[in-house]
C-alpha cells in the first residue's frame, strides 16, 4: 500500500512540475524570453536555472516521494516500529 502513496506523490509533483514547466514554454513563446534573456544575462548561473527550469517536471516527481514520506510517516514499516519502540 505504501508504494501506492508513493506512486501518487510522484505522479502529483511530476504534473506540477511539468505545469510550472509548460507555463515557461508559453512565456518563452509568446515573445517574454525570460530563460533566454536569463542565459544571456547571466551567464553560468542562468544557465543553470535554465536547467533547473528545464528538469522540473523530475524534481516534482521526487518533492513529491519527500512530500509524502513527511506527511505520512506511519506508512513506512521502519518508522511505525520505531513509533511502536518508544
Amino acid at each position: 500500500m505504501k508504494w501506492f502513496y508513493y506512486g501518487f506523490g510522484a505522479f502529483i509533483g511530476f504534473i506540477c512540475g511539468t505545469t510550472i514547466e509548460f507555463i515557461f514554454y508559453l512565456l518563452e513563446q509568446s515573445g517574454n524570453r525570460i530563460i533566454s534573456n536569463m542565459i544571456r544575462d547571466y551567464g553560468t548561473l542562468g544557465r543553470f536555472v535554465a536547467e533547473i527550469v528545464s528538469n522540473l517536471p523530475y524534481i516534482g516527481l521526487v518533492f513529491g516521494v519527500v512530500m509524502i514520506c513527511y506527511l505520512f510517516p506511519e506508512i513506512d514499516s521502519n518508522k511505525n516500529n520505531e513509533l511502536k519502540n518508544n
